[in-house]
């Protein structure tokens, strides 16, 4: 094998060769983490995991392996902190080694202008430094906060509306460039989406109605979208239909009819089931002799002869 390497005079990023030969990271998590390290400081400021993770090929599922790799590995960090608000935001650190937690915790509060000294580019002594250099320090995916938190409690899925709704957030980017969410975004928003598919709405409808007439500046993805599935929530079919009201045949307790039935919700539910009525069996020969001679409707001939 010939080698052709040319060293770039700029734009280029170093990746310590036991991150190139390490088996345990896949090529997602890889490309994840030459991703974070290739950005600058400003960049890394307004870039968060789940938006680099965006772009890999596989989805969230690919997505969530190649970050809990770089968990594992000790390459990604997460902390939360209370900001001037009040409200709990998350924080990523991307590292090209591998840190401790205590290490991590450092250089988070070196990251925000804490009194924690980290050396920085060129002035690491011979050996391993007491305080790794700093890595990628990334924002915030979003706040855990009242004020953001879905109105709708997030309820069991059964049918997978939650799981769909939450996908089809994550993909409005590719529709409008400006709707960009993170994953605990697109989950707080996911239990409203839902909410639209439970009442009749396609997947097509729900995104027009969250991309259509956009105005010309989009300062909250987030907000936004949130004011419009609370603002644009259709009716259920149920809502139009005239009440009508019944008493129970069985509880003799009024109900509304929906669709002509004689019973409230609560009997039929605990209604028991009735087993089906069997055809009669056959009658022998013999059977029919005694009934014949017993004068119930068999003639005597025909029991004779049977």
């Amino acid at each position: 094998m010939l080698r052709n390497v040319i060293a770039p005079a700029r734009a280029f990023t170093q990746i310590a060769n036991a991150h190139i030969w390490d088996d345990d990271l896949s090529d997602s998590a890889f490309r994840l983490l030459v991703r974070a390290l290739a950005l600058s400081d400003v960049a890394a400021r307004k870039t968060t995991v789940t938006e680099l993770a965006a772009g890999l090929t596989g989805g969230r599922i690919t997505a969530d392996r190649a970050r809990r790799q770089l968990v594992n590995k000790g390459l990604l960090h997460t902390t939360k902190r209370r900001d001037a608000g009040g409200q709990v935001r998350s924080e990523s650190l991307v590292s090209s080694v591998p840190l401790r937690a205590e290490e991590a915790a450092e250089i988070f509060v070196s990251g925000r202008g804490g009194k924690a000294a980290v050396p920085g580019a060129g002035s690491r002594k011979v050996g391993r430094a007491d305080v790794p250099s700093p890595g990628t320090v990334l924002p915030t995916e979003g706040t855990l906060g009242e004020k953001t938190s879905s109105p709708l409690p997030v309820p069991p899925d059964p049918d997978g509306r939650l799981e769909t709704a939450e996908q089809l957030l994550l993909t409005l980017r590719q529709f409008d460039e400006r709707l960009v969410l993170g994953s605990r975004e697109a989950a707080r928003l996911a239990p409203l989406a839902a909410e639209w598919l439970a009442r009749g709405v396609g997947s097509t409808g729900l995104r027009h109605a969250l991309t259509a007439g956009l105005p010309p500046q989009v300062k909250c993805p987030a907000a936004l979208l949130r004011t419009r599935l609370l603002d644009k929530m259709p009716d259920h079919e149920t809502d139009h239909l005239p009440l009508t009201l019944a008493i129970c045949g069985n509880c003799e307790r009024p109900f509304r009819v929906v669709a002509g039935e004689a019973r409230c919700a609560g009997c039929r539910s605990t209604a028991p089931v009735q087993p089906p009525e069997s055809e009669p069996a056959r009658l022998g020969w013999r059977e029919r002799v005694r009934l014949a001679a017993a004068g119930h409707g068999y003639p005597a001939s025909s029991a004779r002869h049977g």
